[in-house]
């Protein structure tokens, strides 16, 4: 994993925001909206621990093991 990665999931896990997620959420009840927050410059997503998707900060491939935590 890319020292940049690192360190954007510890900032975003960190958030008090957030509460460690990377995103904003919001709902009346009948209307629901969300944002990035502002720990997540890259815009992540997150799916728990696992990176959905990372805007680039890894190859496809390092993303793929990743995300399957084959990774060491």
């Amino acid at each position: 994993m890319t020292e940049k990665l690192e360190y954007a999931l510890r900032a975003i896990k960190s958030c008090p925001n957030c509460n460690g997620i990377g995103n904003l959420y919001w709902s009346n009840g009948e209307d629901y909206d969300t944002e990035i927050c502002e720990c997540n410059p890259y815009g992540l997503v997150l799916d728990g621990d696992d990176v959905v998707w990372d805007n680039g900060l890894l190859s496809e491939p390092e993303l793929a093991i990743f995300a399957t935590r084959e990774a060491d």
